[in-house]
């Protein structure tokens, strides 16, 4: 369902006025679209008018509409994301955008949707690559190094959740396991049975025995963000951060998980696409004594997490491989299913050989994101 600007102002004023606890006379200025035309933004931004016991407010929310069709990773869903931020923004342990509410009936925006607060400041930029262009890049060093330590303390916090007495028991699915690990493992287990298709996917397969002959014991059940990269984190002018977004793979396991997922996408941009990390950013060791201090306790089991948080990104390349030919952008006999960034991360881990990159892993990423900028 595509609606006109003017009937998503009308819908969304109806829906905060009926929703949103003591909001009244609330009045949704116009949105930045062609008149007339259709609307069907996934993420917009709207300035609104209220009151409420207080008195006028004007602030600016962030809307976040999502196809109930559209899922990245097994068991992601929009639900997930607003529970986990109506629940973070109720404790006040890390930062989140402030929370307004939730709409899961398609019928009145035309998808689900998320309301929150806009965050102030920006995120770190994926395109252009951070360590090649941008707002980063044109920091200090000193100023590079206090955004990532503050980033990373910021998502470490979460280590002192108690997932139980919290409130956090939506997060446990039992048919992927016990909470923790367990779980973890079971999802993603899950996740592979169900994209695998009868194929051959060496990588990926030796990964999955990996995951499990490897499983450490007695290891802690924490609240994971899930997906902890320096883009999903608002940070201020002064380089504080105002907001940790995007909590759709949020997920219960040892809070190591978070600082592998961090880790892991510090060296995808920089070292795997063959640009030189700015100066000033933390090197993995100092990364993780970083994490270490704010824990306060020493990391376990890295080199065992990094191979379970790639496994989890090289199943994220099937599903994109798969859709990629699905709307016939490369064969099906395109090599790149097994041969990608993911797998070559998987393959160095593993001790594996090598696969090569050749022209069908272009063809592949051709149509996936713009081709990353090296160092010249």
């Amino acid at each position: 369902m595509t609606l006109a600007a003017d009937e998503v102002r009308a819908r969304l004023r109806d829906w905060l006025e009926a929703k949103v606890d003591g909001w009244r006379n609330v009045i949704v200025r116009p949105l930045e679209v062609k008149l007339g035309s259709g609307f069907s933004a996934e993420i917009f931004f709207v300035d609104v008018d209220y009151e409420d016991s207080t008195g006028i407010h004007s602030r600016t929310l962030v809307i976040r509409r999502q196809p109930t069709d559209l899922e990245v990773v097994l068991g992601s869903s929009l639900e997930l994301q607003g529970r986990m931020m109506a629940a973070m923004d109720r404790l006040q342990i890390a930062p989140v955008p402030d929370w307004i509410g939730m709409e899961l009936d398609a019928a009145v925006l035309g998808n689900p949707f998320l309301v929150m607060g806009r965050a102030d400041g920006q995120a770190v930029t994926q395109n252009p690559n951070y360590n090649t262009a941008g707002w980063v890049a044109r920091m200090s060093p000193a100023e590079r190094g206090a955004i990532w330590r503050n980033a990373i303390e910021a998502f470490a916090r979460l280590g002192a959740i108690d997932w139980q007495a919290d409130g956090f028991q939506f997060l446990a699915r039992a048919e992927w396991g016990r909470p923790g690990l367990d779980q973890y493992l079971g999802h993603i287990e899950a996740w592979y049975h169900g994209c695998r298709k009868g194929r051959q996917m060496p990588y990926v397969d030796a990964a999955i025995a990996y995951i499990r002959d490897r499983q450490p014991a007695g290891v802690p059940v924490n609240v994971l963000w899930g997906d902890s990269t320096p883009s999903n984190v608002m940070f201020r002018d002064d380089g504080s951060v105002s907001a940790l977004i995007d909590w759709e793979l949020a997920a219960l396991g040892p809070s190591e998980l978070d600082l592998a997922w961090w880790l892991y996408f510090d060296d995808l941009f920089s070292r795997r696409f063959g640009v030189t990390r700015l100066e000033g950013l933390p090197t993995r060791d100092e990364s993780i004594a970083i994490w270490e201090a704010a824990v306060g306790r020493t990391a376990q089991h890295l080199e065992y997490y990094d191979v379970v948080v790639a496994l989890r990104m090289a199943l994220v390349a099937v599903g994109a491989f798969d859709r990629q030919v699905g709307v016939g952008n490369i064969p099906a006999d395109n090599a790149s299913l097994n041969a990608n960034f993911m797998t070559l991360y998987l393959a160095e881990r593993l001790g594996m050989e090598l696969p090569e990159l050749g022209a069908d892993f272009q063809a592949f990423m051709k149509n996936l994101i713009p081709v990353q900028q090296k160092d010249t």
